[in-house]
């Protein structure tokens, strides 16, 4: 019985050891946790010398990317040059060119932008409560120095046609009607129709596809 029993108990022993490798395989055939990817993380800060105001906008130029910041109150705008997001660099700016960029920027083309802002002491009776504006029509091909083209003072109304390239705005003196280079780029691709036999010959090159 002794025996039986001493026998059982190194059967089991063996048992065990032979099963261990197979545990050993399987605990390392387990794929190791990697770290959670994240999907959005800060690549760059840049402290600004004034305080942001509520709008931003892009400008390219010959390879270069340029942030337009608003400067609180809308007293111009910080030009900061991104071309490398990871390291942005603030530009220096002449008193004209801030002047310039003062108030809300609307783009009316990739070189053409206006500038709107509220009269400091509107004094100007118009037929509604609406404060006038002053407008400034900037040339921005140079994004690092804006140019003010035209300015417009004691402005009512404004509307930019963006597919014909004009600009119509208001005051006391009347309509103005400006036109403004480009308006091609803003406008949609023209569908032509197919091409047949007779407008092959028609045109050439022909205006079908």
């Amino acid at each position: 019985m002794e025996i039986f029993s001493r026998t059982l108990r190194t059967l089991t022993l063996v048992f065990s050891l032979s099963l261990f490798p197979a545990f050993a395989a399987s605990a390392s055939e387990q794929p190791t946790s990697k770290p959670t990817d994240v999907p959005a993380t800060v690549i760059a800060h840049l402290p600004l010398p004034q305080a942001t105001g509520s709008q931003m906008l892009l400008q390219k130029e010959k390879g270069k990317v340029y942030l337009y910041i608003q400067q609180a109150a809308k007293q111009g705008f910080m030009i900061v040059d991104v071309s490398k997001p990871e390291l942005p660099a603030l530009l220096k700016r002449t008193a004209e060119s801030n002047q310039a960029t003062s108030g809300n920027l609307e783009m009316v083309s990739p070189e053409i932008a206006i500038a709107e802002a509220p009269e400091k002491t509107p004094t100007t009776l118009t037929s509604n409560s609406h404060p006038t504006e002053t407008v400034r029509v900037l040339d921005l091909s140079d994004p690092k120095n804006p140019k003010t083209l035209e300015t417009f003072n004691k402005v009512t109304s404004l509307l930019p046609d963006g597919g014909h390239g004009l600009i119509y705005l208001t005051n006391n003196d009347g309509l103005y009607v400006l036109r403004y280079n480009h308006p091609s780029r803003f406008e949609p691709a023209k569908t032509k129709p197919p091409c047949t036999s007779e407008s092959e010959i028609q045109a050439m090159p022909p205006d079908c596809q």
